[in-house]
């Protein structure tokens, strides 16, 4: 088979093997998705004419069966191929986003796609947002924190409106939970987390803030002047939070 001409100017820092070996298994992985697609059930379009395969003058022996089935795979071919564009666009968002995470900015972003900031912006438009938060979070990493001790340590002078009481106890331990990770991805070493690889640290701490912080925050009233302090401490969080989550980029 004739060899598929380079188009990516990155491919040129690949040697002749590597190139091989990388192509070789992309031809691979496509003829398994292209052989699972042609075998399911034909189309129910009645003007389909694929599952018997028209037959031709001149067919010999299993010549019009033979066809149909490749003429199946042309079709699944065309799907696979939206597919694989489809799969490597989530991929790629979900690597953009994981890079913003560690700290790398629209600009980087750009330069390593080899375009501009502002297509970077427009290509994933939710990683402006990732990028104010983990830069705010990360900023006030040990504030957050004691804020987090300050509303747990106040948890017995909080008050539930009737019948909520087990939601703002399951609240108060989602907070405890999520503090507790924080400390452990904090002291761990490494940014990422060790059972899936993607980066945990700040992502963590912004959910701890967003999610279960909000929702003890919404959960409780205060019978104590000390517990009414940690609620104001955490509604000021909070409110520094969605300022920035909400903020447009310049």
């Amino acid at each position: 088979m004739a060899r598929v001409r380079r188009m990516e100017a990155s491919f040129d820092q690949l040697s002749e093997r590597e190139y091989d070996e990388l192509t070789g298994l992309v031809e691979e992985f496509s003829r398994r998705i292209i052989t699972t697609l042609a075998e399911q059930p034909a189309s129910d379009d009645p003007d389909d004419d694929l599952a018997d395969g028209a037959a031709k003058p001149g067919d010999v022996d299993d010549e019009r069966l033979r066809r149909a089935a490749y003429l199946r795979r042309v079709r699944a071919g065309q799907a696979a191929q939206a597919l694989l564009a489809e799969v490597a666009t989530r991929c790629a968002a979900e690597d953009a986003a994981d890079a913003v995470w560690l700290g790398a900015s629209l600009a980087d972003l750009g330069e390593s796609t080899g375009s501009t900031r502002q297509a970077a912006r427009k290509r994933w438009p939710e990683l402006g947002r990732i990028h104010r938060t983990r830069r705010w979070v990360s900023g006030h990493a040990d504030d957050l924190v004691t804020v987090f001790r300050m509303v747990l340590d106040q948890a017995p002078g909080y008050t539930a409106p009737d019948g909520s009481a087990e939601s703002l106890d399951r609240a108060v331990r989602g907070l405890d939970a999520a503090l507790a990770e924080t400390l452990r991805s904090r002291d761990s070493g490494s940014v990422l987390d060790p059972a899936t690889g993607r980066p945990a640290r700040w992502r963590h701490l912004a959910d701890a803030v967003d999610q279960h912080l909000r929702t003890v925050v919404r959960s409780a009233g205060a019978r104590t002047p000390e517990a009414e302090t940690a609620l104001a401490a955490a509604r000021g969080v909070l409110a520094h939070h969605d300022a920035v989550a909400t903020a447009t980029d310049g």
